[in-house]
């Protein structure tokens, strides 16, 4: 089995699907976890997205736990004007998610003392949210690949994919792999990969969005994450400084993102809105691609046209979160095994008539 992509959705698969296959990862980079994965705001959040991402995360949250994980809250604020969103939030995700409770107002601006008390109307805040350790999630699932036998290739970005007599046939610059099956794990480089085998492609959207890092002269260790109900500014802890990110999704082409001025000037000119911060000196700034399917839910699956082409991609902003359970998931359909989640997740669905042919 060759999985395309050393990500955290590669390598987790890779790791899961190794006790059943004999597995090879095909990294582009130098190592693995390079784009997406190693700059994800890295948290685990129930009240996120959409039940399949919810039924994705839950399971895992042990797993995460033993790897680095540590509680941090998620809390989701509105000011007077924006009310009513967080009402809909509310509405939606308080019937399923015992973790989310009221949080007085006075109790927020205690806590978190650079907010702005007109910044801060309403709080709802997620109790059990996790901030994550990626490097040591994927660390723990490269050490399961190699002990059970897998191998991961640097510097292998893949250039030729042929089927011949039943196998898949995959070049890089100086190597070659055969293999059964192909698992797609590449990312924002899915469709791309899918295209070098004659697999049609998803529709994958990869976005952009940016962060930077800000000294706000306060111990900030017990903070939670806070995200302003508009969804446009979130901030949370990291490493001594909060990490900011104007929650931009712009659209582009598979890359090694970089963060645009404007962008971090949006970011800076929200944080300073709600904040009695003023940012005089960035530490440092980033971006990442965070690419999506159309309905925000990922693929998984074998592909309903082409025989051993298996699709792993569309985790959005929620793949390291999901990423100890869904590994296990694809795993399992990797045998050919059902799951429940499977149908959800079937890259057929964008298919029109594929079920059919």
């Amino acid at each position: 089995m060759a999985v395309i992509g050393g990500g955290m959705a590669g390598v987790s698969v890779a790791a899961r699907a190794s006790e059943h296959f004999q597995v090879t990862v095909l990294e582009a980079e130098s190592q693995p976890g390079y784009h997406s994965s190693g700059r994800s705001a890295a948290v685990a959040i129930e009240c996120y997205e959409n039940e399949v991402v919810r039924s994705l995360t839950l399971p895992g949250i042990p797993y995460h736990r033993a790897h680095g994980a540590r509680t941090i809250g998620c809390v989701s604020l509105a000011d007077s004007d924006h009310l009513d969103m967080l009402d809909r939030f509310e509405a939606e995700w308080s019937p399923v998610s015992s973790s989310l409770e009221e949080m007085p107002v006075a109790e927020m601006l205690a806590r978190v003392p650079i907010l702005k008390s007109e910044a801060v109307a309403r709080v709802l805040i997620e109790r059990d949210a996790l901030s994550l350790d990626a490097h040591a999630l994927l660390e723990s699932f490269r050490k399961a690949l190699i002990e059970t036998g897998g191998r991961i290739i640097g510097n292998a970005r893949v250039a030729a994919i042929e089927r011949s007599n039943g196998a898949w046939e995959l070049t890089w610059a100086d190597g070659s792999l055969s293999a059964d099956v192909i698992v797609n794990a590449a990312g924002a480089w899915g469709d791309a990969v899918a295209e070098l085998a004659g697999v049609p492609p998803l529709g994958l959207t990869p976005l952009r969005r940016s962060a930077l890092l800000v000294d706000v002269g306060h111990d900030v260790s017990s903070w939670p994450l806070i995200h302003r109900i508009q969804g446009d500014l979130y901030f949370k802890p990291e490493a001594g400084l909060l990490m900011v990110s104007p929650a931009d999704v712009t659209a582009c082409s598979p890359c090694d993102a970089q963060p645009e001025e404007l962008d971090i000037a949006i970011a800076v000119d929200r944080f300073q809105s709600m904040t009695n911060v003023t940012v005089s000196r960035l530490t440092r700034t980033w971006a990442g691609l965070r690419t999506f399917l159309a309905d925000e839910i990922p693929g998984v699956g074998f592909d309903p046209q082409i025989d051993g082409f298996f699709w792993l991609v569309g985790q959005g902003g929620f793949g390291i979160q999901t990423a100890p359970y869904l590994s296990q998931v694809a795993a399992l359909l990797l045998t050919g095994a059902d799951h429940e989640l499977a149908g959800s997740m079937n890259p057929g669905r964008f298919r029109p008539g594929a079920a059919a042919d």
